[in-house]
């Protein structure tokens, strides 16, 4: 068989493979060898490793960087028990406003965003049919009403039988009656506002031909508002009627209003078991709108011997909460037990004692045991 020459480039390729094994090989050996004056050095090429390294070296840095830290000192003290409960803003009058007799709108005198008085006409139903029973009921009861004058002088002088007098008397009194009924037709034509508010919706359009019970307008009046609260059962005693709360609005968070506690339901809701409570507010300017989420401040009483910690301080930790304490300058990891969260501080009722030193700062990254360098501490309020 005729073998193929093996290529130049593949006999290099084997050749500096071999070159670089046996110095590898060379290098070892030499290495491993006997030292010389505290020297190894490499037969060929010269090279030495000088082990002074071994001897003076290069020290690595064992020690540990303290991580700083801000503490707050613990104090037990008597703080107020405050939770921030959702509430919604409404209107005192919300009034829809319907048509009472069948008909066309023949006018409409009042839209979207007008401002209203109390009494002022919106629209108007054609009348026209009304209008002629009208002038029917008013002769009518004019006639009756002088046929009647007439008998009763008649019956006074004794010229007259009781029962004719008893018939003309019930004409008259039924003209009367007729007449009445034809005004009030023509009255219930007109859609009036019954308060002084604005109109915030209309539902029809002039033309248009409606039945008696057709929404028509939507009136709020909002110069005072409601704000309307459940509170859970467990708090129910600790609001009353005529107590003041403050609350705030989400489109306005740096402004606190103040309402007057109105009404406290006497029943609670089957729903979720709260009762409902309202707050009057006075809104002479307008600012608070029906809608609006309000975030009211539920003061419950006192809560005693607690610690009132930032949240920034209490880290969750599988279903539990914990902290970090300064001991002996290193973090020292506990277990606390929150009975209320306030706004942006926890209390604590379990786990801390007075005079601990607790991270607030800088505690996102700390383990039990760690360095800690510690600043200044603050106080627990």
């Amino acid at each position: 068989m005729n073998r193929k020459p093996i290529s130049t480039k593949l006999l290099l390729k084997y050749l500096v493979v071999l070159l670089l094994l046996t110095t590898i090989a060379m290098s070892v050996s030499t290495f491993f060898s006997p030292p010389k004056n505290k020297k190894y050095e490499y037969k060929k090429g010269r090279i030495t490793f000088l082990l002074e390294i071994l001897k003076k070296g290069t020290q690595v840095d064992t020690k540990e960087d303290a991580q700083p830290v801000s503490t707050l000192e613990v104090h037990l003290t008597n703080t107020a028990d405050i939770v921030y409960l959702p509430a919604l803003v409404e209107a005192n009058v919300n009034a829809t406003l319907s048509a009472e007799k069948a008909g066309r709108i023949v006018k409409l005198m009042a839209d979207r965003g007008d401002r209203v008085e109390k009494g002022q006409l919106l629209l108007q139903i054609d009348d026209r049919i009304w209008q002629a029973s009208l002038k029917q009921a008013e002769i009518a009861a004019r006639d009756a009403g002088k046929n009647f004058d007439r008998f009763k002088t008649l019956q006074q002088a004794g010229a007259v039988a009781s029962n004719e007098y008893d018939r003309i008397e019930k004409d008259s009194v039924t003209a009367s009656s007729m007449l009445e009924a034809a005004s009030i037709n023509i009255e219930l034509c007109r859609v009036v506002s019954p308060i002084t508010g604005t109109i915030n919706d209309r539902f029809v359009e002039a033309g248009e031909y409606v039945q008696p019970g057709t929404p028509v307008f939507q009136v709020v009046d909002h110069a005072t508002v409601k704000v309307m609260i459940q509170i859970p059962e467990k708090d129910i005693y600790s609001i009353q009627s005529g107590d003041r709360i403050a609350f705030t609005v989400q489109p306005l968070p740096d402004r606190v209003f103040e309402g007057k506690v109105s009404f406290v339901a006497a029943q609670a809701d089957e729903r979720n078991n709260s009762f409902r409570a309202e707050l009057a507010v006075g809104n002479a300017d307008g600012i608070l709108r029906p809608g609006m989420i309000a975030q009211i401040e539920f003061h419950r009483g006192i809560s005693r011997n607690m610690v009132s910690l930032p949240m920034a301080a209490v880290l969750p930790s599988k279903g539990d909460h914990i902290v970090y304490l300064v001991k002996n300058g290193h973090a020292v990891r506990r277990k606390v037990q929150i009975e209320n969260i306030t706004r942006d501080r926890a209390l604590i009722s379990q786990g801390l004692e007075t005079g601990d030193q607790v991270v607030v700062e800088g505690n996102r990254t700390l383990s039990d045991g760690q360095l800690l360098e510690t600043m200044e501490p603050e106080t627990a309020k």
